[in-house]
């Protein structure tokens, strides 16, 4: 991949550190890091900056991994359907448990096993999609959206920007509040099925 030593090259040429040019298009030093290494490739907003910081064309910067660079978007496009599809499964199999406990009035050991074994993979699967997310800087569904379809992202809009900001909190709330709500969709649905086969 030549990307990465492109970007490290007109850093240096720029004597320029990874933060300062983090700083300078609004990412974090690791985002850089991971991009010099090849782990990652900037998004189009990105390259757009990077092209004017480094007073050079896109098709300069990214000369030699176009085609790479599309396939590792869409790989990731596809990942996050392939990690969506492991939550909707979870998810499905949790509901299904639901009934069943409730059918077969079980102990709450021989409850809850099951429910955190169905938990685990979905917080995984969902922790692995934010992390696509957050490295592709989608803190929009719109963002998302348009990745998923393979299309610009702008990354850069303002509500993407925004949303951006409160990233950390508003996960952690997301999974309060995601936590809360299956708990007590399934207790209701437990109690629900219990009184009609009682």
């Amino acid at each position: 991949m030549e990307l990465g030593q492109h970007i490290k090259g007109h850093r240096a040429r720029l004597d320029m550190s990874q933060e300062q040019l983090a700083e300078a298009i609004f990412v974090s030093r690791q985002t850089v890091s991971n991009w010099e290494t090849g782990r990652t490739y900037p998004d189009v907003q990105s390259l757009l900056l990077l092209s004017n910081l480094f007073d050079v064309s896109v098709d300069d910067l990214i000369k030699g991994d176009v085609e790479e660079m599309k396939t590792v978007l869409t790989n990731e496009a596809k990942r996050l359907n392939r990690l969506g599809a492991v939550m909707a499964a979870c998810g499905g199999a949790a509901v299904i448990w639901a009934v069943a406990t409730a059918l077969l009035d079980l102990s709450w050991p021989a409850i809850l096993a099951p429910a955190i074994a169905l938990f685990i993979p979905a917080a995984v699967a969902a922790g692995m999609a934010e992390k696509i997310k957050r490295d592709n800087r989608l803190f929009t569904y719109r963002a998302v959206e348009a990745f998923m379809r393979g299309e610009d992202p702008d990354v850069a809009d303002e509500e993407n920007r925004k949303a951006g900001r409160a990233w950390w909190g508003k996960l952690i709330a997301k999974t309060v509040v995601g936590a809360a709500i299956g708990f007590c969709c399934g207790w209701g649905l437990i109690s629900i099925v219990q009184k009609l086969f009682a």
